[in-house]
């Protein structure tokens, strides 16, 4: 409410129960489009159409109330609402006319008059409270809304909309409905029922907000279209990507890499292969055993041995900005086992003040203990893997975490204060469908972690046996992995996700979906990232390290591993040089692609088309598909052509041949 509002004790008490709700609601996509003046005529229009039989409900019923309430001093006649309803459905009704999109609204409002008819009648307090919703936001935001629904449609030819203009000042009918708000005759049990429902009325408005967002979503790509393109590439978590790795690089070249002066903070990535049982969907480097501590201390010390060698060819310990154990399992590891790896590197290592830690957990074997202690050491971002939720596709990957653990440990992460929760979920898994992958991503926007990691199942049973013990019948056909793909970007889009690339979300006011709005995304093993690209430092089985002009990986056997740390040498097998210019230069393009969606060759000094002659013909073919728009010297991937990004950053990676290596888009 503006200043010029008193708010009386019952107001407050509303506001502080709405509040949170109302802040959801204003975090909507629709809901931001409308205040920023982005919304499309065609979306306010079945906004307008829609608020028209709730008004007329509103207003009809309320003649019914018991005389007590409906005569307590709300201006009713000041604030109708439907005739200006009626003046602006008619004049935006072409843009309307016979649209089927309109049927899931349509379906919604059925049920909000429904539920008003009944509580009209039946809980005149509840009705009541639907009441201050609708005609409250229309006094608090009108304003604003008209100013931008105004420019909207007058850029589009069309007329002012009447419904957000009140005969009467607004603020003085705004202290007017406080006051009758306030002077509603409502004893305890009737007060409580009436902000109980003013919180529901809010979700219930979020729900149509949601609905308005789907109406002017971008198309979704045509199958025929997308099948044609589907094919394994990479996903260019770096480029070159590992497939390019050769044993032409090994430890000579990390330690002289080391060896260069630098006090620039780094990243430090630590492999925890130990699982307890196997996924067998999983492509992970990993270790399968129930040895324990007897497995695990020995790693433990090899690894302060990889710490004390590695960190001996620096010039000076650089400080650590960014900490990460993956796996595997990291939590795996006990409480003391764990404290002792983190006072290991500590002690090894300075950290940098705003240190971002993050680590991989399996919740399955997860406790609240564990959880404070992990927070306690000093990890500030937490993910775990969801994957789904259906018994019966758990069973078919041998992953098998009931719901309630899952609830239960996003409860233990939340009251920890993590500062960031990321859930990973797998669209394509054995006995997956639409109708059941729908319920896990239902069960995802319950769980609301502010980022998620939305993969598509790479099916490899020839490079990963593990994956041998699954049944390719089982498997969802490409057209069911695309339904499921496309109704999880919708799902999660109408709750306030923002798309970061295809395989990412963020909530609309998480740093990643912030750095995505204004460009700064940034991209690299572990995703997508909010900070520039550091220097990164991996020890443990498998890991791999990424520098500038280099990249290396430590041998993925743990034997070969542990010996060449024993005799003083570092554990890689195998790595790439980037020494090559234009090498240099395609993974700028593709880092531009996949965290901007768009490279203009201008800012990279370079002639686009003579110097990537090769890929302009495929990309010409992409550009008359409607997959992305061609400039004199940029390129910019159009909405459609999102879900093929991996696709078009393959055009510039002769690595990827004609028919890729990596995973299949869909």
């Amino acid at each position: 409410p503006g200043a010029s509002s008193r708010l009386g004790p019952r107001l407050r008490r509303l506001h502080r129960v709405i509040g949170p709700a109302h802040r959801d609601a204003e975090g909507l996509p629709f809901a931001r489009a409308l205040l920023e003046g982005q919304a499309s005529p065609r979306q306010i229009a079945a906004l307008l159409r829609a608020l028209l039989p709730v008004y007329t409900a509103l207003e009809s019923h309320c003649a019914t109330l018991p005389p007590a309430l409906r005569d307590a001093g709300i201006p009713w006649s000041d604030l109708a609402r439907r005739q200006a309803l009626q003046h602006d459905v008619v004049a935006l009704a072409g843009l309307l006319d016979g649209d089927p999109a309109l049927e899931p609204i349509d379906r919604l409002v059925d049920d909000i008059l429904s539920d008003l008819a009944r509580l009209a009648s039946s809980a005149p307090e509840r009705f009541l409270a639907h009441v201050f919703v609708r005609y409250g936001g229309d006094l608090s935001g009108g304003q604003q809304l008209a100013v931008r629904v105004g420019q909207v449609l007058r850029r589009a030819g069309l007329p002012d909309a009447h419904f957000w203009a009140f005969p009467s000042p607004v603020d003085d009918l705004k202290q007017r409905f406080h006051d009758g708000i306030e002077q509603l005759p409502l004893d305890g049990d009737a007060e409580a029922a009436f902000l109980d429902e003013a919180h529901a009325g809010f979700h219930l408005n979020q729900r149509l907000l949601r609905a308005l967002a789907d109406l002017d979503a971008p198309a979704a790509l045509p199958l025929e279209l997308l099948l044609r393109h589907d094919r394994p590439v990479p996903r260019y978590t770096s480029y070159p990507t590992a497939q390019s790795f050769h044993a032409g690089v090994d430890g000579n070249n990390l330690m002289a890499e080391l060896a260069r002066p630098s006090d620039e903070p780094m990243s430090l990535y630590v492999h925890l292969p130990f699982c307890h049982e196997s996924c067998w969907f999983c492509g992970c480097n990993r270790i399968t055993t129930q040895a324990g501590s007897k497995a695990v201390g020995p790693y433990l010390d090899t690894l302060e041995r990889e710490l004390d060698l590695l960190g001996a060819a620096m010039p000076a310990p650089r400080p650590i900005a960014q900490l990460h154990w993956g796996g595997g399992t990291p939590n795996y590891l006990n409480p003391s086992e764990r404290q002792r790896l983190w006072q290991a590197i500590a002690r090894r290592f300075p950290f940098s003040p705003d240190l971002e830690a993050s680590i991989e957990v399996n919740p399955e074997r997860l406790d609240r203990d564990a959880v404070q202690q992990l927070r306690q050491l000093g990890f500030n971002r937490i993910s775990f893997g969801l994957q789904d939720v259906d018994p019966a596709v758990q069973a078919a990957v041998n992953r098998v975490v009931p719901v309630e653990q899952l609830r239960r440990a996003m409860a233990w992460m939340r009251e920890a204060a993590f500062e960031s929760i990321n859930v990973d979920v797998i669209c394509g898994l054995p006995l997956q469908t639409p109708g059941r992958f729908a319920a896990t991503i239902d069960e995802v926007a319950r769980l609301r972690p502010d980022r998620i990691s939305l993969f598509s199942f790479a099916y490899l049973p020839r490079q990963l046996p593990l994956q041998r013990r699954l049944r390719p019948q089982d498997l969802p056909s490409r057209q069911q992995r695309l339904a499921m793909l496309e109704g999880a970007h919708r799902r999660l889009r109408s709750e306030n996700y923002d798309a970061i690339g295809m395989d990412h979300f963020a909530l609309a006011d998480d740093p990643l979906a912030q750095a995505a709005r204004n460009g700064q995304l940034h991209r690299n093993f572990q995703g997508y990232s909010t900070r520039p690209s550091l220097d990164l430092l991996g020890v443990g089985v498998s890991a791999i390290s990424l520098f500038p002009a280099l990249y290396t990986q430590n041998t993925r056997s743990l034997g070969s591993w542990r010996r060449s740390i024993e005799t003083g040498r570092p554990a890689v097998d195998r790595g790439v040089r980037l020494d090559d210019p234009l090498l240099q230069l395609r993974r700028r393009v593709i880092q531009e692609l996949m965290c901007r969606f768009a490279v203009n060759f201008d800012d990279l000094g370079v002639d686009g088309p003579q110097m990537f002659a090769d890929a302009w013909p495929q990309l010409q073919a992409m550009a008359d598909e409607g997959l992305l728009e061609l400039g004199a010297n940029s390129l910019k991937v159009s909405d459609r052509g999102r879900w093929l990004v991996r696709v078009i950053a393959a055009a510039f990676d002769p690595a990827s041949g004609g028919t890729g290596r990596g995973s299949a888009v869909i």
